[in-house]
């Protein structure tokens, strides 16, 4: 019998297309500007813009032929909901709240695909105790031959673990086990040698997936078996301050984590408890969060093999650094914490979660540093959403 973990789940910034290295459709229909209204090339630039009214628009999210803009009405209120968690915040500190995303799916389920990618992605949540959420640890995306460079457990994320599982990858068939990486089922055609992507950012898998008019808006609880969900929260991983100074790419949709539904309320994804890979809840903490549903098309046709550059070696055959694998900064955060940074140091060593003071007041010190004795009201919110991280997953 499976077991279910209530568990919780960062990766170098890219400054370059999100995508994948190949050109992306063109930007929505719905992102072309007009007479009245504002243009901006990317969403960096859009941040940084003050004195905005009525509606703007931009041709791309990281840059301006990515296939990502989007059209926004300016406010100086934060939206409640959904459309608050993706509003991106503006210099003047008004918000720019997306408007005409589609909210339905393009397409309908096919059993016999979905339940090939659940059986892929189940192969790694029945690898347990080898896998461990480490964000600074090679995965297979890297190109390196994972099981010759390190020893387990091997390092997962959120994000490495659902692009593994769209490219038609299952466990034995990565170099976390063998020496290459092969597609055995369907898969998304991403379109390029993995190794070299930057697909593993779970904003990137989201602004890929909207680029290319398979991701929705979620409003209607209408996501399936098989769909892939993101989370977003406003200031996601606590990192907007490295966004506006560049040292951060922009999050698409303030988008901080993914997972696989699997139906019924469960969720398969890579947390920060336990083994790498989980299957938990979708508690009502984390479904707050929920902003985009993917439906992956998916082929059975070949697409996304790669061969890993010598053991120890990143995908160009220079060694592996933190940041050419799933990351010093940025994404797979822990979805209970809704969206803060990636939580105590717990969290990269898969041990238990307790609620000591101790423990309590180191979370605290990385979230909020310098305010553990002073702030009233953040020790109110700082606590509720420690709970969370704790109790919920």
């Amino acid at each position: 019998m499976r077991r279910c973990a209530s568990t919780t789940v960062r990766t170098a910034a890219a400054a370059v297309a999100l995508a994948v290295g190949v050109a992306l459709p063109a930007a929505p229909a719905l992102a072309a500007p007009t007479a009245s209204g504002s243009q901006f090339d990317t969403t960096a630039d859009l941040m940084a813009a003050s004195n905005l009214s009525g509606t703007v628009y931009t041709s791309g999210d990281e840059t301006a032929d990515d296939g990502a803009g989007m059209r926004f009405t300016v406010t100086d209120t934060l939206p409640d909901g959904i459309e608050g968690n993706i509003a991106v915040p503006l210099a003047d500190g008004t918000w720019a709240v997306p408007q005409g995303l589609p909210t339905a799916p393009t397409r309908a389920s096919n059993s016999t695909q979905v339940e090939d990618l659940i059986s892929r992605g189940e192969s790694f949540y029945d690898a347990g105790t080898t896998l461990v959420w480490d964000s600074s640890r090679p995965t297979p995306l890297t190109g390196t031959v994972v099981h010759s460079a390190t020893t387990a457990p091997y390092g997962v994320t959120c994000s490495t673990f659902v692009s593994m599982v769209l490219l038609g990858w299952d466990y034995t068939h990565t170099t976390y086990t063998a020496d290459t990486n092969t597609q055995v089922g369907y898969a998304v055609d991403f379109g390029v040698d993995p190794s070299t992507s930057k697909i593993w950012r779970a904003n990137n898998l989201a602004s890929w997936f909207y680029a290319h008019g398979d991701l929705w808006m979620e409003t209607n609880d209408n996501y399936e078996r098989g769909d892939i969900l993101f989370f977003s929260a406003q200031n996601p991983e606590g990192r907007i301050d490295e966004v506006r100074s560049g040292e951060e790419a922009t999050y698409f949709g303030n988008v901080y984590h993914a997972a696989i539904y699997l139906g019924d309320g469960l969720l398969l994804h890579s947390t920060g408890t336990g083994t790498g890979v989980n299957i938990t809840t979708l508690n009502p903490l984390l479904k707050e969060d929920l902003s985009f549903v993917a439906r992956p098309e998916l082929t059975a046709t070949t697409v996304n093999n790669s061969q890993p550059a010598p053991a120890g070696t990143g995908s160009a055959g220079a060694p592996a650094s933190a940041g050419e694998t799933t990351g010093a900064s940025g994404d797979d955060a822990n979805p209970g914490i809704s969206g803060d940074a990636s939580g105590a140091q717990q969290a990269q060593t898969g041990q238990q979660r307790t609620g000591t003071t101790s423990s309590y007041s180191a979370w605290f010190e990385r979230h909020y540093p310098g305010r553990y004795a002073t702030a009233t009201a953040t020790h109110a919110s700082a606590t509720a959403k420690y709970r969370s991280w704790v109790f919920y997953g």
